[in-house]
């Protein structure tokens, strides 16, 4: 379980240091341990504009990302057009690996909503979560109340990142929702409230 939930780890990891402008470390991981990659091209890339956010329930099946954290939705939540402006919108290809099931909503790049779907069934969130803590540079911000967990914390340069957990559907849905500085602190709870709702 450890081996496996490394690839969220990983995708936060990755994600700080695409956009901090230094080369990394150390070589990188197989392309099947990675988040999917800041250049994406064209054939694989899927613009998208909805105009309303999806309905508050949590489909038997995910497809894809965009649907539950839609761009205009974050725009409002956040109460700024700039955010997202630089590349909009974009549905990633979907990725398979080890029984998970990879989604990735980007807005400019990066910075976007990450959605694993992985069978309920021999895993566990309390280690999955505790895991994935290690990345904060900060101590978490816990949400109470919202999905199986969630807690945001601010990591390596900058990086700030919204995690929840949720079981349902004989499933476990993990949504890691990353964006660059600091917003206002009503931001990432309601951002949570509606994963938990649709996840």
């Amino acid at each position: 379980m450890k081996r496996t939930w490394g690839l969220l780890t990983v995708g936060v990891l990755l994600l700080v240091t695409a956009c901090s402008g230094e080369p990394a470390q150390s070589a990188p991981p197989p392309p099947s341990t990675t988040v999917p990659a800041v250049s994406t091209t064209t054939s694989k890339v899927t613009s998208t504009t909805p105009t309303t956010p999806p309905p508050p329930a949590s489909p038997a099946k995910v497809t894809a990302a965009c649907p539950f954290l839609p761009l205009v939705e974050v725009q409002q939540i956040m109460g700024t057009a700039e955010f997202g402006q630089k590349g909009g919108q974009q549905e990633a290809a979907v990725k398979k690996e080890d029984g998970i099931t990879k989604y990735a909503c980007q807005y400019n790049g990066v910075v976007g909503l990450y959605l694993h779907v992985l069978p309920e069934k021999g895993w566990s969130v309390p280690s999955m979560s505790a895991e994935a803590k290690k990345e904060c540079v900060t101590p978490p911000t816990m949400l109470p109340g919202i999905g199986e967990t969630a807690w945001y914390c601010e990591n390596k340069d900058d990086f700030e990142s919204l995690l929840v957990y949720k079981r349902g559907h004989g499933q476990i849905r993990i949504a890691l929702f990353s964006t660059i500085g600091k917003t206002r602190p009503d931001v990432y709870p309601t951002i949570a409230e509606r994963l938990g709702e649709r996840l």
